[in-house]
Protein backbone atom coordinates (compact mmCIF):
# COMPACT_ATOMS: atom_id res chain seq x y z
CA UNK A 1 0.00 0.00 0.00
CA UNK A 2 1.67 3.18 -1.19
CA UNK A 3 0.57 6.60 0.06
CA UNK A 4 2.24 9.41 1.99
CA UNK A 5 4.86 7.25 3.76
CA UNK A 6 7.88 8.46 1.76
CA UNK A 7 7.09 12.12 2.30
CA UNK A 8 6.47 11.74 6.04
CA UNK A 9 9.67 9.77 6.55
CA UNK A 10 11.58 12.41 4.63
CA UNK A 11 10.24 15.25 6.76
CA UNK A 12 10.93 13.37 9.98
CA UNK A 13 14.53 12.84 8.88
CA UNK A 14 14.78 16.50 7.92
CA UNK A 15 13.72 17.56 11.39
CA UNK A 16 16.03 15.15 13.15
CA UNK A 17 13.20 13.32 14.87
CA UNK A 18 14.10 11.78 18.20
CA UNK A 19 12.34 8.78 19.73
CA UNK A 20 10.10 11.16 21.66
CA UNK A 21 9.42 13.43 18.69
CA UNK A 22 8.35 10.43 16.64
CA UNK A 23 5.36 10.10 18.98
CA UNK A 24 4.00 13.57 18.16
CA UNK A 25 1.57 14.74 15.51
CA UNK A 26 1.51 18.06 13.64
CA UNK A 27 5.20 18.10 12.74
CA UNK A 28 4.72 21.58 11.24
CA UNK A 29 4.51 23.08 14.74
CA UNK A 30 8.15 22.15 15.37
CA UNK A 31 9.68 23.84 12.29
CA UNK A 32 11.20 27.21 13.25
CA UNK A 33 10.64 30.15 10.88
CA UNK A 34 12.91 33.01 9.76
CA UNK A 35 16.28 32.32 8.18
CA UNK A 36 17.91 34.76 10.59
CA UNK A 37 17.13 32.52 13.56
CA UNK A 38 17.97 29.33 11.68
CA UNK A 39 21.41 30.67 10.77
CA UNK A 40 22.13 31.36 14.45
CA UNK A 41 21.67 27.76 15.50
CA UNK A 42 17.88 28.12 15.71
CA UNK A 43 18.20 30.16 18.90
CA UNK A 44 15.78 33.10 19.01
CA UNK A 45 13.38 32.91 21.96
CA UNK A 46 15.00 35.83 23.81
CA UNK A 47 15.39 37.97 20.67
CA UNK A 48 12.49 37.45 18.22
CA UNK A 49 12.46 41.18 17.42
CA UNK A 50 10.22 40.84 14.35
CA UNK A 51 6.84 39.45 13.33
CA UNK A 52 8.02 35.85 13.82
CA UNK A 53 7.90 36.46 17.55
CA UNK A 54 4.37 35.08 17.10
CA UNK A 55 6.03 31.65 16.73
CA UNK A 56 9.14 32.00 18.91
CA UNK A 57 7.85 33.98 21.87
CA UNK A 58 4.78 36.24 21.67
CA UNK A 59 6.16 38.31 24.56
CA UNK A 60 8.76 39.74 22.16
CA UNK A 61 6.00 41.30 20.08
CA UNK A 62 5.35 43.78 22.86
CA UNK A 63 8.61 45.59 22.13
CA UNK A 64 7.91 46.26 18.44
CA UNK A 65 7.46 49.95 17.65
CA UNK A 66 6.67 49.54 13.93
CA UNK A 67 4.61 47.19 11.82
CA UNK A 68 6.56 44.15 10.67
CA UNK A 69 5.89 41.46 8.06
CA UNK A 70 7.87 38.29 7.40
CA UNK A 71 7.68 35.22 5.19
CA UNK A 72 9.95 32.16 5.09
CA UNK A 73 10.20 29.34 2.56
CA UNK A 74 12.17 26.09 2.66
CA UNK A 75 12.29 22.85 0.71
CA UNK A 76 12.69 20.30 3.48
CA UNK A 77 14.06 17.29 1.62
CA UNK A 78 15.56 18.70 -1.60
CA UNK A 79 17.32 15.45 -2.43
CA UNK A 80 14.12 13.37 -2.10
CA UNK A 81 11.20 15.45 -3.32
CA UNK A 82 10.58 18.90 -4.76
CA UNK A 83 7.02 19.25 -3.44
CA UNK A 84 7.79 18.80 0.28
CA UNK A 85 8.12 22.32 1.63
CA UNK A 86 7.33 24.62 4.55
CA UNK A 87 6.02 28.20 4.36
CA UNK A 88 5.44 30.68 7.18
CA UNK A 89 3.83 34.13 7.02
CA UNK A 90 3.39 36.64 9.86
CA UNK A 91 2.39 40.28 10.29
CA UNK A 92 2.58 42.33 13.49
CA UNK A 93 0.72 45.56 14.23
CA UNK A 94 1.75 47.65 17.26
CA UNK A 95 -1.05 49.78 18.71
CA UNK A 96 0.01 52.70 20.89
CA UNK A 97 -0.61 52.09 24.60
CA UNK A 98 -2.30 48.75 23.88
CA UNK A 99 0.44 46.37 22.74
CA UNK A 100 1.12 44.46 19.52
CA UNK A 101 -1.34 42.25 17.65
CA UNK A 102 -0.22 39.65 15.15
CA UNK A 103 -1.64 37.22 12.61
CA UNK A 104 0.35 34.30 11.23
CA UNK A 105 -0.08 31.23 9.06
CA UNK A 106 2.11 28.17 8.51
CA UNK A 107 1.78 25.52 5.83
CA UNK A 108 3.63 22.23 5.46
CA UNK A 109 3.26 20.27 2.21
CA UNK A 110 4.05 16.56 2.15
CA UNK A 111 3.58 16.58 -1.61
CA UNK A 112 1.52 14.34 -3.87
CA UNK A 113 1.16 10.60 -3.30
CA UNK A 114 -0.51 7.61 -4.93
CA UNK A 115 -3.34 5.86 -3.12
CA UNK A 116 -3.15 2.08 -3.41
CA UNK A 117 -5.49 -0.39 -1.77
CA UNK A 118 -4.43 -3.57 0.06
CA UNK A 119 -4.58 -5.53 -3.20
CA UNK A 120 -2.95 -2.85 -5.32
CA UNK A 121 -6.12 -1.07 -6.40
CA UNK A 122 -5.50 2.39 -7.82
CA UNK A 123 -7.44 5.11 -5.98
CA UNK A 124 -5.76 8.00 -7.74
CA UNK A 125 -3.51 10.64 -6.23
CA UNK A 126 -3.88 13.04 -3.31
CA UNK A 127 -1.94 15.72 -1.51
CA UNK A 128 -0.98 15.65 2.16
CA UNK A 129 -0.43 18.81 4.16
CA UNK A 130 -0.71 20.61 7.48
CA UNK A 131 -1.66 24.20 8.21
CA UNK A 132 -2.12 26.38 11.25
CA UNK A 133 -3.49 29.96 11.40
CA UNK A 134 -2.75 31.86 14.62
CA UNK A 135 -3.42 35.16 16.36
CA UNK A 136 -1.00 36.61 18.90
CA UNK A 137 -0.78 39.47 21.37
CA UNK A 138 2.22 40.86 23.23
CA UNK A 139 2.66 43.83 25.52
CA UNK A 140 5.66 45.41 27.25
CA UNK A 141 5.29 46.39 30.90
CA UNK A 142 7.34 49.47 31.80
CA UNK A 143 9.50 48.81 28.68
CA UNK A 144 11.29 46.07 30.57
CA UNK A 145 9.15 42.91 30.83
CA UNK A 146 7.11 41.59 27.94
CA UNK A 147 4.32 39.04 28.17
CA UNK A 148 2.40 37.47 25.32
CA UNK A 149 0.06 34.72 24.14
CA UNK A 150 -0.70 32.96 20.87
CA UNK A 151 -3.84 31.00 20.00
CA UNK A 152 -3.81 28.67 17.02
CA UNK A 153 -5.89 26.17 15.09
CA UNK A 154 -4.04 23.11 13.78
CA UNK A 155 -5.19 20.97 10.86
CA UNK A 156 -3.44 17.81 9.65
CA UNK A 157 -4.60 16.34 6.32
CA UNK A 158 -2.48 13.25 5.69
CA UNK A 159 -4.96 11.38 3.51
CA UNK A 160 -8.55 11.73 2.32
CA UNK A 161 -11.25 9.23 3.29
CA UNK A 162 -10.24 6.10 1.41
CA UNK A 163 -12.36 2.93 1.27
CA UNK A 164 -9.72 0.75 2.94
CA UNK A 165 -9.13 3.12 5.89
CA UNK A 166 -11.32 3.85 8.93
CA UNK A 167 -13.36 7.07 8.50
CA UNK A 168 -11.23 10.13 9.26
CA UNK A 169 -8.06 8.07 9.70
CA UNK A 170 -5.95 10.54 7.74
CA UNK A 171 -7.42 13.80 9.03
CA UNK A 172 -7.26 15.51 12.41
CA UNK A 173 -7.41 18.93 14.00
CA UNK A 174 -6.96 20.60 17.36
CA UNK A 175 -6.36 23.96 19.01
CA UNK A 176 -3.34 25.08 21.00
CA UNK A 177 -1.86 28.06 22.81
CA UNK A 178 1.60 29.53 23.45
CA UNK A 179 2.60 31.80 26.32
CA UNK A 180 5.85 33.63 26.92
CA UNK A 181 7.73 36.16 28.95
CA UNK A 182 10.80 38.23 28.01
CA UNK A 183 12.87 40.34 30.40
CA UNK A 184 15.13 43.09 29.11
CA UNK A 185 17.74 43.32 31.84
CA UNK A 186 18.48 46.96 32.76
CA UNK A 187 21.27 48.29 30.57
CA UNK A 188 19.67 46.99 27.34
CA UNK A 189 22.47 44.48 26.76
CA UNK A 190 20.87 41.22 27.85
CA UNK A 191 17.48 39.58 27.31
CA UNK A 192 16.21 36.51 29.14
CA UNK A 193 13.12 34.62 28.00
CA UNK A 194 10.86 31.64 28.61
CA UNK A 195 8.07 30.28 26.37
CA UNK A 196 5.64 27.37 26.45
CA UNK A 197 4.59 26.24 22.99
CA UNK A 198 1.60 24.30 21.68
CA UNK A 199 -0.24 23.56 24.88
CA UNK A 200 -3.45 21.89 23.81
CA UNK A 201 -5.40 18.66 23.27
CA UNK A 202 -4.12 15.72 21.28
CA UNK A 203 -5.05 15.30 17.64
CA UNK A 204 -7.55 12.51 17.06
CA UNK A 205 -7.27 10.70 13.73
CA UNK A 206 -9.55 7.73 14.46
CA UNK A 207 -12.63 8.19 16.67
CA UNK A 208 -12.70 4.52 17.69
CA UNK A 209 -12.11 0.99 16.46
CA UNK A 210 -15.72 0.56 15.43
CA UNK A 211 -17.00 -1.02 18.65
CA UNK A 212 -19.41 0.88 20.91
CA UNK A 213 -17.65 2.82 23.64
CA UNK A 214 -14.15 2.35 22.19
CA UNK A 215 -11.62 5.05 22.97
CA UNK A 216 -10.42 7.39 20.21
CA UNK A 217 -6.94 6.98 18.79
CA UNK A 218 -5.00 10.22 19.21
CA UNK A 219 -1.47 11.60 19.22
CA UNK A 220 0.01 14.48 21.24
CA UNK A 221 1.11 17.61 19.41
CA UNK A 222 4.59 19.10 19.63
CA UNK A 223 4.44 20.59 23.15
CA UNK A 224 7.69 22.33 23.95
CA UNK A 225 9.43 24.46 26.57
CA UNK A 226 11.93 27.09 25.41
CA UNK A 227 14.32 29.12 27.54
CA UNK A 228 17.12 31.34 26.35
CA UNK A 229 19.18 34.49 26.32
CA UNK A 230 20.25 37.15 23.83
CA UNK A 231 23.21 39.39 24.58
CA UNK A 232 24.47 42.40 22.67
CA UNK A 233 28.14 42.26 23.53
CA UNK A 234 29.13 45.08 21.16
CA UNK A 235 27.09 47.83 19.50
CA UNK A 236 29.17 50.83 18.44
CA UNK A 237 30.36 52.64 15.33
CA UNK A 238 27.87 50.86 13.04
CA UNK A 239 29.13 47.44 14.19
CA UNK A 240 27.10 45.01 16.28
CA UNK A 241 27.89 41.63 17.81
CA UNK A 242 25.05 39.50 19.14
CA UNK A 243 25.14 36.15 20.95
CA UNK A 244 22.07 33.95 21.48
CA UNK A 245 21.35 30.62 23.12
CA UNK A 246 18.26 28.43 23.58
CA UNK A 247 17.32 25.37 25.60
CA UNK A 248 14.47 23.22 24.26
CA UNK A 249 12.65 20.47 26.11
CA UNK A 250 9.96 18.44 24.40
CA UNK A 251 7.06 18.01 26.84
CA UNK A 252 5.90 14.70 25.38
CA UNK A 253 7.02 11.34 26.73
CA UNK A 254 8.35 8.89 24.17
CA UNK A 255 8.89 5.15 24.33
CA UNK A 256 12.61 4.50 24.74
CA UNK A 257 14.27 1.10 24.47
CA UNK A 258 17.25 0.84 26.84
CA UNK A 259 20.34 -1.34 26.53
CA UNK A 260 18.59 -4.29 28.20
CA UNK A 261 15.80 -4.21 25.61
CA UNK A 262 13.17 -2.98 28.06
CA UNK A 263 10.83 -0.22 26.88
CA UNK A 264 10.19 2.73 29.18
CA UNK A 265 8.61 6.12 28.78
CA UNK A 266 10.63 9.27 29.33
CA UNK A 267 11.04 12.78 28.03
CA UNK A 268 13.58 13.20 25.26
CA UNK A 269 16.95 14.74 25.90
CA UNK A 270 16.99 18.54 25.62
CA UNK A 271 18.10 20.27 22.46
CA UNK A 272 20.76 22.98 22.80
CA UNK A 273 20.97 25.82 20.31
CA UNK A 274 23.44 28.66 20.12
CA UNK A 275 24.88 31.17 17.71
CA UNK A 276 25.83 34.70 16.93
CA UNK A 277 25.58 37.56 14.48
CA UNK A 278 28.10 40.13 13.27
CA UNK A 279 26.31 43.08 11.68
CA UNK A 280 27.30 46.32 9.97
CA UNK A 281 24.99 49.26 9.32
CA UNK A 282 25.66 52.26 7.10
CA UNK A 283 22.85 54.69 6.27
CA UNK A 284 20.07 52.62 4.65
CA UNK A 285 22.14 49.45 4.15
CA UNK A 286 22.87 46.63 6.58
CA UNK A 287 24.85 43.40 6.25
CA UNK A 288 24.97 40.51 8.71
CA UNK A 289 27.03 37.32 8.93
CA UNK A 290 25.65 34.57 11.16
CA UNK A 291 26.68 31.20 12.50
CA UNK A 292 25.56 28.73 15.10
CA UNK A 293 25.33 25.17 16.30
CA UNK A 294 22.54 22.68 17.00
CA UNK A 295 23.08 19.81 19.44
CA UNK A 296 20.21 17.30 19.42
CA UNK A 297 21.53 13.95 20.64
CA UNK A 298 18.20 12.12 20.34
CA UNK A 299 17.69 13.52 16.85
CA UNK A 300 21.24 12.70 15.68
CA UNK A 301 22.11 16.32 14.87
CA UNK A 302 25.28 17.94 16.17
CA UNK A 303 26.24 20.30 13.39
CA UNK A 304 26.85 23.96 12.56
CA UNK A 305 24.45 26.39 10.93
CA UNK A 306 25.33 29.50 8.95
CA UNK A 307 23.81 32.27 6.90
CA UNK A 308 23.75 35.93 6.02
CA UNK A 309 21.36 38.85 5.83
CA UNK A 310 21.04 41.97 3.71
CA UNK A 311 18.88 44.99 4.44
CA UNK A 312 17.96 48.10 2.49
CA UNK A 313 15.68 50.68 4.04
CA UNK A 314 12.57 48.79 5.18
CA UNK A 315 13.39 45.48 3.43
CA UNK A 316 15.41 42.54 4.77
CA UNK A 317 16.49 39.37 2.97
CA UNK A 318 17.96 36.46 4.92
CA UNK A 319 19.45 33.08 4.02
CA UNK A 320 20.31 30.10 6.22
CA UNK A 321 21.78 26.64 5.78
CA UNK A 322 20.84 24.09 8.43
CA UNK A 323 21.79 20.42 8.92
CA UNK A 324 19.54 17.38 8.79
CA UNK A 325 19.56 14.22 10.86
CA UNK A 326 22.08 11.46 10.42
CA UNK A 327 20.82 7.95 9.73
CA UNK A 328 22.06 6.01 12.75
CA UNK A 329 22.30 2.79 10.77
CA UNK A 330 24.18 4.01 7.70
CA UNK A 331 25.80 7.23 8.94
CA UNK A 332 24.51 9.12 5.92
CA UNK A 333 22.71 12.47 5.96
CA UNK A 334 20.23 14.18 3.72
CA UNK A 335 21.29 17.39 2.00
CA UNK A 336 21.34 20.51 4.15
CA UNK A 337 18.15 22.58 4.11
CA UNK A 338 18.31 26.10 2.69
CA UNK A 339 15.87 28.65 4.08
CA UNK A 340 15.02 32.05 2.64
CA UNK A 341 13.15 34.89 4.36
CA UNK A 342 11.85 38.22 3.14
CA UNK A 343 10.81 40.80 5.73
CA UNK A 344 9.77 44.42 5.93
CA UNK A 345 9.39 46.93 8.77
CA UNK A 346 7.28 50.01 8.13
Amino acid sequence: MKWFVKAILGVVLALGASDALAQTAAISLSIPPTARANAMGEAYVALADDATGAWWNPAALGFLSKRDASMTHAQLVPDLASDVFHDYFAMAFPVHNLGTFSGSFLYLSYGQSDARGPSGEDFGTFRSYEFSPAVSYGVALANQVGIGVTFKYVRVQLAPDLPFLPPGAGTGSTVAADAGVLWKVPGNRLNLALALQNQGPNITFIEGNGTPGSDPVSDPIYRNLKAGFAGRIYDKNSLGVLLVGDYNQLLVRGEIRDTSGAVRRRYGKPIWNGGGELSYRANDVSVALRGGYVHDSDGSISDPTFGLGLGYKILRVDFASIPQAEDKNTGTKLDRVKKFSLSARF
